[in-house]
């Protein structure tokens, strides 16, 4: 009773200093522009290092014995952790404000040319027309990695000083490619970060982040145990321990073990930069993430205490990595900066922050080519945590467009699936709009042409349902063509249509020595993804896929449990189920490459005995580490090899 209590008077004490910080009682509703841009340099410099230190050693299990770099740099090593964070600004500044998850996702398409993991399902899904934030959920086996929550600090840096905007603005980053945890972990870090530019007490700031998200998520739970821990053992090596432990994964850029080490780093760091990034990179995993968004976050605090050997060896020069393509980003740090700032104002305005930068005024250089802001006010887009996961967001101007898919978002055959647009009026004038919603030659919509009225501001729900065909062949690419008409101007809205994968399973007694040319008993699957669970027991699979070209790919097949694949009848792998990490490029024993020509193949997998499991199937390029993004699949026909 007595803890209850004390929970309640804390959490209305905490409530009471975020109005008071808001209203400006503390003096916090102004930060010095040239703090600011000291700061914001710092958080450039500080993430430089710590990838650099760890980007060498990234994926090792650890614990690990660094004490600087090694091999020592001549330059910084370019790292995705601030590739995508220079292509949002240059996005944001070509497109205008506000920030939003349809203006990312277009511009991921346009200037990220590399696709590991929940990157590489996200441009998929992205290609096949799936719009945020379904393509950061459907079908990903990584939602809980590590790629948004290494690219918060622009959103900090653009809401300095304000924690809940910038939780925002990396929710509507974050749900391109992940969701719930890997979400989670976006905006917590994004939240840290920005309180980060008016307070410095640790634990204050711990509780900012501990703030944005669930408290029961697995990222919440892993940090707040190594805080338990460590300030119960104040040695690293047994907290990294207990962690792996509770909270450890086999996949090493999962997020709720790697922001744990991120804390651990800071907490035995002790205000150290050197000692504290070296401690979360002897750690382990995903060591160039953990040492980047450290690094960053020490060098908002605290600018001047990343010593000069640190940043000697790798300068000032802003390098990208080769998939970043079509940018014109500054040459520099220090010229990455002033473009930050520039930014910085226009978004706390737009806004309506409480906080504002200082002189930013006279400061009219920053204000040039930043394009101005859109008519899709910020207020109308469902940002943060209200959207429902299954309503994406496929247009923002002249009207603000939501696609809402069914709960499975894949479509079957022959079964209808409830579908329904949202229309956002977001001018200052009354509109009659005509709409006219078209699918693919052979699907059935049950609704063809509709008339909206819609007063400024206000929203109209459009239902209807779309049955695929029963076509054997599952085209890779199908649009939902919305067609609208508004004052004689007519514009098309597309989204994507999901066809399932159709399998066939059956019971066997153990996995055979040779295929299996008979099919007895076999039941036809219609498949969400890549992605299927598989009843206890002895089971074999197949379905035919088509591939456009002559071509090496990458054929993977995952199950706790002994598995064997065929194409075509040749025996291509066998493995023992031992490494379940869903990735093209790092896919260990579970993958192999095959050279096929263009045509229709039969893959065929026998799976061993086992409790009821996961099983996952992919097709890539082991090169690019991209999915086959144009294959196509169809009912297994016959038993021919």
């Amino acid at each position: 009773m007595l803890e209850g209590w004390i929970w309640y008077i804390k959490k209305l004490s905490y409530i009471f200093t975020v109005i008071l910080k808001k209203d400006g009682v503390y003096g916090m509703n102004q930060i010095d522009l040239a703090d600011y841009r000291r700061r914001v340099l710092g958080c450039w410099l500080g993430k430089a290092v710590g990838g650099t230190l760890g980007g060498p050693v990234e994926g090792k299990e650890g614990p690990l014995s660094l004490t600087f770099y090694d091999p020592i740099p001549d330059q910084m090593l370019p790292n995705d952790d601030l590739d995508l964070q220079v292509v949002w600004l240059e996005a944001i500044r070509r497109h205008g404000l506000p920030i939003e998850r349809h203006m990312l996702a277009s511009t991921w398409l346009e200037h990220i040319h590399f696709w590991p993991d929940e990157y590489g399902v996200a441009s998929r899904n992205l290609y096949h027309g799936i719009s945020p934030p379904i393509s950061g959920w459907f079908d990903n086996g990584f939602t809980a990695g590590m790629g948004a929550a290494i690219r918060t600090e622009i959103w900090a840096c653009l809401a300095p000083g304000d924690p809940e905007l910038a939780a925002t603005l990396a929710r509507e980053d974050a749900c391109v490619d992940h969701a719930a945890e890997g979400v989670y972990a976006a905006r917590y870090l994004a939240a840290i970060e920005s309180a980060a530019f008016i307070e410095n007490d640790q634990e204050k700031l711990l509780h900012e982040g501990k703030n944005v998200i669930p408290s029961g998520s697995r990222v919440a739970r892993a940090i707040e145990d190594t805080r338990a821990w460590w300030s119960e053992l104040h040695d690293w090596q047994e907290v990294r321990k207990l962690i792996l432990r509770e909270h450890g994964r086999q996949n090493f850029t999962d997020v709720a073990q790697n922001l744990a080490f991120i804390v651990l780093g800071w907490l035995a760091g002790e205000g150290d930069f050197g000692k504290s990034i070296c401690t979360a990179v002897n750690c382990g995993k995903d060591t160039d993430c953990t040492g980047a968004t450290l690094g960053a976050l020490l060098g908002i605090l605290n600018p001047d205490g990343i010593d000069n050997k640190w940043l000697k060896p790798i300068g000032k020069d802003l390098l990208l990595s080769p998939g970043i393509v079509g940018m014109h980003n500054a040459n520099t740090l220090d010229d990455f900066t002033e473009k930050v700032a520039g930014l910085a104002i226009h978004t706390l305005a737009y806004y309506k922050s409480n906080i504002t930068l200082s002189n930013a005024d006279s400061i009219t250089h920053w204000q040039t080519n930043i394009s101005p802001p859109r008519n899709c006010c910020h207020k109308h887009i469902m940002l943060g945590e209200k959207s429902e996961p299954t309503e994406s967001l496929v247009a923002t101007e002249p009207l603000i467009v939501y696609v809402n898919y069914p709960l499975n978002v894949a479509l079957s055959p022959e079964k209808p699936a409830g579908f329904y647009v949202k229309v956002i009026n977001p001018s200052k004038h009354h509109m009659d709009i005509h709409l006219r919603i078209r699918v693919p030659d052979g699907w059935i919509s049950s609704l063809s042409y509709n008339s909206i009225k819609l007063d400024p501001g206000q929203a109209e729900n459009i239902r209807f349902s779309i049955t695929p065909p029963g076509n054997k062949n599952r085209v890779y690419r199908n649009l939902l063509d919305l067609c609208f008409e508004l004052n004689n101007m007519q514009w098309t809205v597309s989204a994507g249509l999901i066809n399932t994968i159709p399998w066939l399973r059956w019971p066997i007694s153990k996995i055979p020595d040779e295929c299996p040319k008979t099919v007895k008993d076999a039941e036809l699957l219609e498949v969400a993804g890549h992605f299927q669970r598989l009843p206890k027991d002895p089971h074999a699979l197949t379905a035919d896929f088509i591939i456009p070209h002559d071509q090496t790919m990458r054929y993977i097949v995952q199950a706790p449990r002994e598995v064997k694949v065929w194409i075509d009848g040749t025996e291509i792998n066998h493995h023992k189920g031992t490494y379940l990490v869903p990735a093209i490029h790092r896919c260990g024993e579970t993958g192999k490459d095959l050279k096929l020509k263009r045509g229709w193949h039969k893959m065929t997998i026998a799976v061993g005995d086992g409790d009821d499991c996961e099983l996952f199937t992919a097709i890539g390029d082991g090169e690019s580490w991209d999915w086959l993004r144009d294959i196509e699949w169809r009912v297994p026909v016959g038993n021919k090899w």
